[in-house]
């Protein structure tokens, strides 16, 4: 043991005396290049085993080092890319000045901990707290994933429409059980409301991108009226405009929009009869000439002076547009505030097909249509016409396309075509979204002055609004200005998704019955019983299919032919007979009977061959499938031809020979 402790003496005397040597001797630090993060302590110093062993015993130093190491080590993970400043002093410190003693810079560590009050574990984040984000962030990431399956169910939904309105009359899918046909299923494309689209003159070559299918009724904005005459003062092009035919033959109704903004002019107008006389005489030919469907009147201010001659007029109108044809309608645009009271709705609501509600119009500042909260906003209006009593699928509710500028300092607006909008706006600014008012655009100058306001409708607001007009059960919705979205897919495909859906129709069928032995005879017999019908009462509708499904034809040739055989071998019969017993023969009168009979029958069939072959062109059936002379009236012909024979041996030639004969 005494060995031991000398050997363990003479070790930490030794370890004492290099430690000292160092510090006299100023060792230098090894120098490291700068980092960003804080580095370790460059400087090795050799500790003895006492010294190990002693240390392994210094519970709260042992800590503190510790807390050391990982405070820096949670710094440098923090770190960016960017070297912060008091980790490059240091670097600089330590690298620079070489002649600090270590003990001294330990020194300067240790008081650094004398400022901490709190423990380190505290900045650790506790899983309570990671929870609550979580709770926070997974509705937010939720609701996101909803909104892009919802968006991709409705373009599958809009894609499937789009490929049904090719086929107006919709898709037949029969369904097969082991090869039998159990049901159909027809798929056709229906709405849920109408669509009338303003095209105002001005648009020029903008109807090339319209989408004819998602409208019902295009109103062409264009006869402006003349107050004094009742005349145009001009067309804006209805008798030359392509859209119209375009229009047509999609299948869309076409109305020509009648308007006047001249208080003036209409109060001259209202108060002339003539005047009103001869605008609807020239309503009723530029209708006719361009087969259209309806007229719609726009006279935006006549005063309330005027209130009961413009219902008059309106009663002269409807009852002279229903003379002309029954089926043409007659529509009135109504402004979304009557402060003029122009409109005796009660008096004119049996006389009018449609009221198109404008909401289109703007008279202070905001958006163009918003939703609640204001006299024009689109709840207000559509109840306050719905409160007169109008029934509600007469009502159809005018939007618009078109964004507003409201400039602050000029206190002015000008209307922005959503395409415009587009180009010119949204690649520049992001747009804020209110629920009541659309989407807003702020376009500010610098960071204290917002010079304008845009407000506007896109495909998200736009769409909301559709829902808003459908839920209060109105009869549709109305665009003014088609084309200020220059065909735009989004606006269109907006009007599809909330206009539109696919209606499907299940037929079930009947289970196939096994058919007996001559049920197949039965079956061709009432078949051919079914043309022959047809083919009787009416030939013209005969066609070469239904020909070729007879098969009766070459059975007519052979009774025809057995026919001529029986009638010429009772013919020879009859002969033979008078011949030998003159006079005497007691059955001769059946048999010139059943010769008759046979007669008349086989006439009937040579005319019904001759009907059934497209060769012969007299009467029946051409190759050219041209309707002939019906069969009917040929056994007409005959019958009548035969009856007048009967009168003729009867009256004429029986008497010339009769007394000839008398011995």
């Amino acid at each position: 043991m005494r060995l031991i402790y000398i050997i363990i003496i003479v070790f930490c005397s030794f370890t004492c005396t290099i430690s000292f040597a160092q510090e006299k001797t100023n060792a230098p630090v090894s120098k490291k290049n700068v980092s960003t993060e804080i580095p370790a302590d460059t400087v090795k110093i050799k500790k003895s085993l006492l010294k190990k062993i002693t240390d392994a015993f210094k519970f709260r130093a042992n800590f503190r080092k510790g807390e050391e190491k990982r405070i820096i080590a949670i710094i440098n993970r923090l770190q960016k890319p960017e070297q912060p400043r008091d980790t490059t002093i240091n670097n600089t410190y330590i690298t620079n000045h070489n002649t600090v003693p270590i003990s001294t810079i330990q020194k300067q560590i240790d008081s650094l901990f004398l400022d901490f009050t709190t423990s380190v574990d505290s900045t650790k984040i506790s899983n309570i707290d990671i929870n609550n984000l979580v709770d926070k962030l997974l509705p937010m990431v939720q609701k996101k994933i909803d909104l892009e399956e919802e968006e991709e169910k409705r373009q599958a939904k809009i894609k499937k429409i789009r490929d049904l309105l090719q086929y107006p009359y919709g898709v037949i899918t029969t369904v097969r059980v082991n090869n039998i046909p159990v049901k159909t299923i027809n798929r056709k494309v229906a709405r849920n409301s109408e669509v009338y689209g303003f095209h105002p003159h001005w648009m020029n070559k903008y109807y090339l991108n319209y989408n004819y299918k998602a409208l019902n009724t295009l109103i062409y904005y264009g006869y402006e009226l003349n107050g004094k005459t009742g005349s145009y003062k001009t067309l804006n092009g209805w008798d030359t405009a392509e859209v119209i035919p375009k229009a047509k033959k999609e299948g869309c109704k076409v109305f020509l929009c009648i308007f006047d903004k001249s208080q003036k002019s209409l109060d001259e107008f209202l108060n002339n009869r003539d005047a009103q006389l001869r605008l609807i005489e020239e309503t009723k030919f530029l209708l006719k000439e361009k087969n259209a469907d309806g007229i719609n009147i726009f006279f935006e201010n006549f005063g309330d002076r005027n209130r009961n001659n413009f219902t008059e007029f309106i009663s002269l109108l409807h009852y002279k547009l229903k003379e002309a044809n029954r089926s043409y309608q007659l529509t009135i645009t109504l402004p979304v505030v009557d402060q003029y009271h122009n409109y005796d709705i009660e008096e004119i609501e049996p006389l009018v097909d449609r009221f198109i509600i404008d909401f289109t119009k703007k008279n202070n500042y905001g958006p163009i249509v918003p939703l609640k909260g204001s006299d024009y906003s689109l709840g207000t209006g559509l109840d306050r016409y719905l409160n007169k009593n109008i029934p509600p699928k007469k009502i159809i509710a005018c939007l618009t396309y078109d964004g507003i500028l409201w400039h602050y300092k000029s206190k002015k607006s000008e209307f922005k075509f959503y395409n415009t909008i587009v180009k010119d706006y949204l690649n520049k600014y992001t747009p804020l979204y209110n629920k009541n008012n659309g989407a807003l655009i702020n376009i500010i100058k610098n960071k204290k002055d917002t010079i304008s306001q845009l407000w506007f409708d896109d495909v998200q607001t736009i769409s909301e609004k559709y829902d808003f007009i459908l839920n209060k059960g109105v009869g549709g919705i109305g665009i003014w200005g088609l084309g200020s979205d220059d065909g735009r897919p989004e606006m269109w495909n907006a009007l599809i998704d909330k206009t539109m859906y696919i209606k499907v129709k299940t037929t079930v069928l009947k289970p196939p019955v096994k058919e007996g032995r001559m049920a197949s005879w039965k079956r061709r017999i009432m078949q051919e019983i079914e043309l022959y019908k047809k083919l009787f009462n009416h030939p013209c509708d005969f066609t070469k299919e239904d020909s070729k499904k007879m098969f009766s034809d070459d059975l007519i040739i052979i009774i025809t032919e057995i026919l001529f055989t029986v009638l010429v071998l009772v013919a020879l019969y009859c002969l033979k007979q008078k011949k030998q017993l003159g006079d005497d023969w007691t059955k001769s009168k059946l048999f010139y009977g059943i010769l008759t009979f046979l007669s008349v029958f086989l006439t009937i069939c040579v005319v019904l061959c001759l009907f059934l072959n497209p060769g012969f062109s007299g009467f029946g059936l051409s190759k050219s499938g041209k309707c002939e002379t019906s069969f009917i009236t040929i056994l007409k012909i005959l019958g009548g031809g035969f009856l007048i024979g009967l009168l003729a041996m009867k009256f004429l030639i029986f008497p010339l020979i009769k007394p000839r004969e008398v011995p």
